[in-house]
C-alpha cells in the first residue's frame, strides 16, 4: 500500500473512532441523565415509565428486585430475538445503553435526593429528564433496548410502525399497572410519558423550528429577488399550473427561521397582494444557513 493510501486509511479510521467515542458518550450522558430522572422522581413517587424500564420498575415495587437487574434479565432474550434483524451498528448501541442505563441506575440510586413536591410535579419533571436523557441516546444512533428492539424487528417483519409498537408497549405498563397499584399512578404516568415523548422529540429535531413557505404569484421574480436581498435565504423555482385559470404558473419555495416570518409576509404583500402563500413547520433543516449535517 502506498503512503498515500496509507494515510487516507488512517485519517478514516481515526475519523470513525472520533465518531464512535462522541457517540458512546452521548448515550453515556443520555443514560445518566435518564437514570437519575427515575430514581429522583419516578421511584420516589411510586410512577412508571414505559417499555421495559416500566415493567422492571413494576416488579421492583411488588416484589422489590432491583431495577438494573431486570432490565437487563429482560432485556436478555429480546437482543437475542433481535440481534440477527437489526442494524448492527444499532444493535451494538442500544447495548451500550442498556449497560449504561443498567450501571448508572445502581450508581445513582442516592445520588440526588427527591424534592418535596406534588405528583404531578414529579410527573412532568420525571417526563422531561427522562425525555431528555433518552433524546441524546436516540440521536446517537442508540437506544435501550426493550421495546426498541421489539420495535426495529417488528417493523422489518411485519411492516409496523415504531410509534405503534412503542403506544402499546406503553399501554401494556399502564394497564399492569392498574392490576396492581392506584389508578393515580397510572394516570400521572401517561402524564410522565406524555411529557417524555414530547421532550424526545425536542431533543432529537431541535428547538428551533423553521418554516417551510410556499409562494404562487405572477410576480415570482421580483419576490424571490427581494427575499434574497432582504433576507439573504435561497429561493427554489417549481413551474406549476393553474388548474383553475389553466396558466403556467411559477412557484417560490424557501425555508425561513420564524423569526424571519413577519418580514417575509411584508414582503409578498407589498409586491403582489394577491399572492397565495402557505406555511409549514420543517422540524429539522440541515444546510447551508442551518444546522450543520
Amino acid at each position: 500500500m502506498s503512503t498515500i493510501g496509507w494515510l487516507r486509511r488512517f485519517s478514516f479510521h481515526s475519523a470513525g473512532l472520533k465518531r464512535i467515542s462522541a457517540d458512546l458518550a452521548l448515550i453515556g450522558a443520555g443514560a445518566f441523565i435518564t437514570a437519575i430522572s427515575i430514581n429522583t422522581f419516578i421511584i420516589p413517587y411510586h410512577l412508571l415509565t414505559g417499555g421495559v424500564t416500566g415493567l422492571a420498575i413494576i416488579l421492583n415495587y411488588l416484589f422489590k428486585v432491583p431495577v438494573s437487574l431486570m432490565i437487563l434479565l429482560i432485556n436478555i432474550p429480546i437482543f437475542w430475538w433481535g440481534y440477527r434483524e437489526i442494524n448492527r451498528r444499532f444493535l451494538l448501541y442500544s447495548l451500550a445503553g442498556t449497560f449504561a442505563l443498567s450501571a448508572l441506575l445502581a450508581m445513582t440510586k442516592n445520588l440526588v435526593p427527591a424534592p418535596q413536591i406534588d405528583l404531578i410535579m414529579a410527573a412532568v419533571f420525571g417526563g422531561a429528564l427522562g425525555g431528555a436523557g433518552l433524546g441524546l441516546i436516540f440521536r446517537a444512533g442508540g437506544s435501550t433496548g426493550g421495546a426498541d428492539i421489539v420495535a426495529m424487528v417488528l417493523k422489518k417483519r411485519k411492516n409496523l410502525g415504531l410509534g405503534e409498537v412503542t403506544f402499546y408497549s406503553n399501554l401494556l405498563v399502564i394497564a399492569a399497572s392498574l392490576f396492581f397499584f392506584p389508578v393515580n399512578t397510572g394516570l400521572y404516568t401517561i402524564i410522565s410519558m406524555f411529557v417524555l415523548g414530547k421532550t424526545v422529540d425536542s431533543v432529537i429535531t431541535g428547538l428551533n423550528t423553521n418554516k417551510s413557505v410556499i409562494i404562487i404569484s405572477d410576480q415570482a421574480a421580483q419576490i424571490s429577488d427581494q427575499i434574497i436581498r432582504e433576507l439573504h435565504r435561497g429561493v427554489t423555482f417549481f413551474a406549476g399550473h393553474g388548474a383553475y385559470s389553466n396558466t403556467q404558473k411559477t412557484v417560490i419555495n424557501c425555508v425561513i427561521n420564524r423569526f424571519e416570518l413577519a418580514r417575509l409576509k411584508d414582503i409578498v404583500v407589498k409586491i403582489d397582494p394577491g399572492a397565495f402563500m402557505y406555511v409549514s413547520d420543517a422540524s429539522e433543516v440541515l444546510g447551508k444557513g442551518f444546522a450543520r449535517w
